[in-house]
């Protein structure tokens, strides 16, 4: 029988597992598909969700490279905030809740429906369906990637 020996010394498997060897180089396309996935799936209301998705820092552990992609990475599970609502979906809810004190006591914004800034002590929230946005993003940034 034939045998054949292969050695990796720890320099060649140290590049192997780091962001500049193969591995991270695949994990970074994988990342950026997924990012431009999120951004195309993400709601656009004002734009500012769609700015917000981004890579996180770029880090090692014991188990290899790790990173974050959506929104606000920096918090560590992509989804903080709007993010996680527009995600998630919310049911009906008022605002502000009970204990909480809007700013100078009312609620002041533009109503589109009236045409002009109105100003309310609390309202009726009628609540958003869950979008999905970011999960669809990362199924389909894993699809296109190679």
């Amino acid at each position: 029988m034939a045998t054949v020996t292969v050695i990796l010394y720890d320099p060649v498997i140290e590049y192997m597992r780091s962001w500049e060897g193969d591995i991270g180089r695949s994990t970074l396309t994988l990342c950026r598909r997924i990012k431009t996935a999120q951004q195309h799936l993400a709601p656009r209301k004002t734009g500012a969700l769609r700015r917000s998705i981004e890579m996180g820092y770029r880090g090692h552990w014991a188990g290899g490279l790790e990173t974050f992609v959506g929104a606000n990475p920096a918090h560590g599970s992509g989804l903080i905030g709007v993010a996680w609502w527009q995600e998630k979906g919310t049911r009906r809810h008022r605002i502000p809740r009970e204990g909480q004190v809007a700013r100078g006591g009312y609620l002041v914004f533009f109503w589109p429906k009236v045409g002009r800034v109105v100003r309310f002590r609390s309202v009726n929230h009628p609540g958003n369906p869950a979008t999905h946005w970011a999960m669809r993003g990362a199924e389909l940034g894993m699809v296109a990637w190679r």
